[in-house]
């Protein structure tokens, strides 16, 4: 089963559903039938005029968009409640500069019943390889902020630890090759600076997470009351992503945080580079002893998702220089 049937195969499809940021590459296209709206952060025009001259990106695909999400809560952009059936949010999450909030929006969005997809990046499969992990306490602080656009933190640590493999964002497990830093420190302080001085939006990577930190992070936010949906499906990493369904009626993780703890730090041990080594890498995967195996493998193209990855990154250079 390639990724798009297994992504459709996790949870039903007949309903009304809704695709957050599907940019260039919808996974439920309204041509196949689908009953779809779709939210982004511009127009169909806007898009196509955005990627129009990136190689490789197609847009014929682009959808035409219904809302455009402007940074108000998803329930006001939409302007209705409790009227999806399932939602579509992939390599999204990542991005928002209020985790915790995004999910209670999409939660008010659900019918009773409904189901929230989510396809999130695996740390250890792109640009993010070298930046920490991502903490309950951080989003619990970024909801408490009610934040709206990406702090300057944020912004630097994006710049200051993007990382490539032989010049790429992104590749598959047991990939080979130079493993570096883009940037030099200097232009991640000079982001930062801009971040600090803008009252602009500048998209950035605000969270980072392997398998079990993120089913960490979901699982605290269940135990301390402040989310309803839970963990229902969840398939381990294949290529650069996991895939993960919640919903209220999930079953939710049943691993201690001891557990998913120790889960982190054994996938995190995979890393391939130890700190006396250079740079150049070679990445194996073996799952955590302890993991349950995915039901279906994923396969995914060397530089999957490659443009959507480095998007951020060129987004952030293009105003730093003014254009």
């Amino acid at each position: 089963m390639d990724r798009v049937a297994t992504i459709r195969s996790m949870f039903a499809t007949s309903g009304h559903g809704l695709e957050i940021g599907p940019s260039f590459d919808p996974l439920f296209p309204k041509n196949e039938g689908f009953e779809v709206d779709i939210v982004d952060h511009a127009s169909a025009e806007d898009l196509r005029r955005k990627y129009r001259d990136e190689r490789g990106i197609d847009c014929s695909r682009i959808e035409e968009v219904d809302h455009v999400w402007d940074g108000r809560p998803l329930t006001e952009v939409i302007g209705r409640t409790a009227c999806y059936d399932y939602i579509v949010a992939s390599h999204v999450i990542e991005h928002t500069p209020d985790l915790l909030g995004f999910l209670k929006e999409c939660d008010g969005l659900l019918k009773p019943g409904g189901v929230l997809f989510l396809a999130v990046p695996d740390k250890r499969r792109c640009f993010d390889i070298l930046r920490p992990l991502s903490t309950t306490g951080g989003v619990l602080q970024a909801h408490l902020e009610r934040r709206t656009r990406h702090i300057p933190a944020v912004a630097f640590d994006h710049v200051a630890y993007f990382a490539t493999l032989d010049g790429v964002g992104a590749w598959p497990a047991r990939s080979s090759g130079d493993l570096n830093l883009a940037n030099e420190l200097s232009f991640a302080r000079a982001i930062y600076e801009r971040s600090l001085a803008s009252s602009d939006y500048y998209d950035f990577h605000a969270w980072t997470f392997c398998p079990s930190s993120f089913r960490m992070i979901l699982k605290d936010l269940n135990d301390l009351g402040a989310l309803s949906l839970r963990e229902d499906k969840f398939l381990l990493t294949a290529g650069i992503e996991f895939l993960v369904t919640i919903s209220r009626s999930g079953a939710g993780c049943n691993w201690t945080r001891r557990d998913l703890l120790a889960g982190a730090q054994e996938e995190l041990s995979e890393f391939p580079v130890a700190a006396t080594e250079p740079v150049s890498v070679s990445t194996p995967e073996p799952a955590p002893a302890s993991a349950p195996a995915p039901s279906a493998a994923i396969p995914v193209r060397r530089g999957f998702a490659g443009g959507r990855a480095m998007a951020p990154l060129r987004g952030a250079i293009r105003a730093l220089r003014g254009h």
